[in-house]
Formats: structure tokens, sequence, C-alpha cells
């Protein structure tokens, strides 16, 4: 008899005002953006990437790339024959160093952990596992080597499982998701993995919000689509043009010392998202980070004027046919997958899903290729970056520069 595997991510971002003291030296570090950080940047993209693609229609969304990449890293663990083959690869993992990507998974995941008066950053991986299938010692092992805590559990009791979970999630997440899953999703399943991000943070500098408007949005062909409560500010904010990745970018800082910020990129007029997501192969975040940092060393006086909607998203995703366009395919095959060292019974991943909301406001977030970088217009002038149409966002946290959360816009009504 063969058991499903059934894996759950949650995540929030919200808003948030205070002050924050946060040590800085390692923002001028860059030793942890390599390695293992970068492979997961990359697999942040294109699980993006594949994300949007996968949905039945075109709707905006908000995901949390780390946490699914946490996920299945755990699973691999317990993984053998294709099944791992498969994994691997999307994940970018080497099997002959498993104990050092582990090792650099800790150093990253330490600085995801961040509580001050302006940036709350919370991040917390279990797994619930059947109190009558006690899952192989070494798998646990190799879970917590990934920050994922063993909680044992009584699935025969279906709605006992589903609050014990919900309870955790709505914990972590301040009450705002109380239900990610329901006692369908436990009755045919033997082991639960969840991974829950919080985010709640103000803008180092706030938009005032006498000044947000109702302006039209419009998509990447300029066709109107409809219309967005534009807020704006104008200031010294990071910006460039990236010609590689044919499109402008606009960096809006965190709390009091840019430990974590939004990179919004907006694409050139004319080019589509799906564009600038195929010019990311080329373009590195430290590629992008560099340009930025180009650009206020060279016009750090130049102002902005930033107009970016006030947004919320809540997105319920099941992320089974975007990670099989990944390669991960036969994960989800009852009689394909090979998890021999996560389970003495055969078991496979029935689905994978996530859910998530974002709230940007005035106040804050409630929730190697060469490159070149554009600086035109930048004398004597203000830049306008109106963020009207489809447009990219990236919640970096910038010690590790790791992706904890991304999305795309398509369209907007006003709210």
């Amino acid at each position: 008899m063969r058991c499903s595997v059934f894996v759950c991510c949650a995540i929030l971002l919200s808003t948030c005002n205070s002050q924050l003291t946060e040590v800085k030296q390692m923002l001028n570090n860059t030793s942890l953006h390599t390695g293992l950080s970068e492979k997961i940047g990359n697999f942040s993209i294109e699980l993006l990437y594949h994300t949007t693609q996968a949905q039945d229609k075109i709707a905006n969304l908000i995901i949390s790339p780390i946490t699914v990449w946490t996920i299945l890293a755990v699973i691999a663990e317990g993984a053998d024959e294709q099944t791992l083959a498969q994994l691997n690869r999307a994940l970018r993992l080497t099997p002959r160093l498993k104990d050092e990507t582990q090792k650099e998974y800790q150093e990253i995941v330490k600085w995801l952990q961040v509580k001050t008066t302006t940036v709350e950053l919370q991040k917390l991986n279990s797994m619930f596992m059947d109190e009558q299938n006690t899952p192989q010692r070494d798998f646990v092992e190799a879970a917590r080597g990934y920050d994922t805590h063993l909680i044992s559990v009584n699935f025969s009791d279906p709605n006992v499982t589903a609050n014990s979970i919900n309870n955790l999630v709505s914990s972590v997440t301040h009450g705002r998701i109380s239900q990610l899953v329901d006692s369908s999703n436990i009755a045919d399943s033997k082991l639960i993995l969840t991974s829950v991000l919080y985010f709640k943070a103000q803008w180092t500098v706030s938009f005032n919000s006498s000044l947000t408007t109702k302006q039209p949005f419009s998509d990447s062909t300029g066709k109107q689509l409809g219309e967005v409560n534009m807020m704006y500010r104008r200031h010294t904010y990071p910006f460039a043009n990236i010609v590689t990745l044919q499109a402008r970018v606009l960096e809006v800082a965190y709390g009091k010392d840019n430990r974590l910020s939004m990179l919004i990129m907006l694409p050139n007029p004319g080019v589509s998202l799906n564009e600038m997501f195929y010019n990311f192969g080329n373009v590195s975040l430290d590629t992008i980070f560099d340009e930025l940092k180009v650009s206020v060393e060279q016009y750090g006086e130049d102002e902005i004027d930033c107009f970016i909607p006030r947004f919320k998203i809540e997105s319920s995703l099941q992320l089974n046919d975007a990670l099989k366009r990944m390669g991960i395919v036969d994960l989800f095959d009852e009689r394909k997958a090979r998890l021999p060292l996560m389970s003495y019974l055969p078991v496979h991943v029935s689905q994978i899903i996530h859910k998530a909301e974002i709230e940007v406001t005035e106040e804050g977030t409630v929730a190697s290729a060469a490159s070149a970088a554009e600086f035109s217009n930048r004398i004597s002038s203000v830049i306008r970056f109106e963020a009207n149409r489809p447009f990219c966002y990236l919640i970096i946290e910038k010690v590790t520069n790791s992706i904890v959360f991304g999305g795309v816009t398509f369209f907007w009504s006003v709210c």
C-alpha cells in the first residue's frame, strides 16, 4: 500500500511602524552570495516563472521560493533513483556535497530570523509524522540539517492533525493565515511537511498617503486594463536601467539599515514579463545590486519620482504543475516515486500547496554573462519610475541575497 506525503507552505507579509537597530557589518560582506545562496536564487527565479506559467488564467501572485526549496531539499534527503536525480537537478544540489550543503544552509537560515522594532522575519519548518509510522532515523537527522523539526501526530484522526498544523501556522503568521490544510488533506497521508514564513516591515522612507491617487494600469503593450491606487514619493532611491534584463529596477529599503529591501523590476515598454524572466538567465542578483550601487555612487543625490501601486494579493497555489515543468515529475507519481529513506512505507507526494498574502501600503509591506547598466537622463532632471504596467517584485534579505518573497502583477482594480 502506498501513502501520500502532503506538502504545504504558508507565508505572510504585513505592515508595521517601528525602529530598527540591526548589525550592519555583514551587509558589505558578499561571502554568502555565492555557492548555495546563488543556487537557491536561480531556483527561486525559475520557480516564480513556472508558477506564473502554470496558472489556469493570468493572475497576480505572491510566493516564497525559499520555503519551497527548503521543503524539497528535505524530501531529497529521503529520495533515491530518478526521484532524487530530478530533485537534485531542479534544486541545483550535488549529492556528494550533502554535508557541505546543510552547513551552508544553516549559515543562510540564521539570517532569515529577524525581530527588531521595524522588521520582523520569522521562519519555521516542521515535519508532521504519523506516530504509527516513525520515519527513518537518518532522514530525521538530515531534516534537522535543514532546520526542520519533527512533530509526531495521530493521522488516524484527520481533524486533530489538521488543527495541529493550522494552529502552528496561525501562531507563526500571527493569526493571519489560520487554515492551511483541512481534514481531507490528511486522510491518505502519513507525512506532512510545512514551511512557514512571516514578514512584517516598515519602509525606510514611507509614502505620503495624501499623495496617493487613482491612476491607469496597462498591459505591456500599453492597453489600459483598469485603475490602481498609485502611491507616490520623491526620494533618492537606488535605480538602474539594466540593459541585459530589458528592465528598469528600483530598490525600496525596509527598516533603518537596508537589511531587507524590495526590488521592483519593471520591463521596458513593449517588453513582456516572460521576456524579462528569460533574460534573468544572464543576470545575477549580485549584478543588479552592483549596478544599483554604482547608481548611488554616481548619482546619489539625484531624486526619483517613484509611483508604485498600493496593493494586496492573496495566493492559494498548487505547485505540482510548476514543479513538473522544472523536471520534478516522479515525485508525484504513485508508481514511480522513490522515497525509501523517508519512510518504511512506500510514499509519494500527493500535492504541494502554497498559501500567501502580501499587502503593500504607504507605511510598508504587510506580509555570469556580462551585463550593462544605463543611467540615461540622470543629469539635471528627476527620473520618473512608474509601475503602471505588469512588473515583478522580489523581497531580498541582503546579507545572503535570499529571495524570501517574490511575485508578479498583471492587472489591478482599485483597492
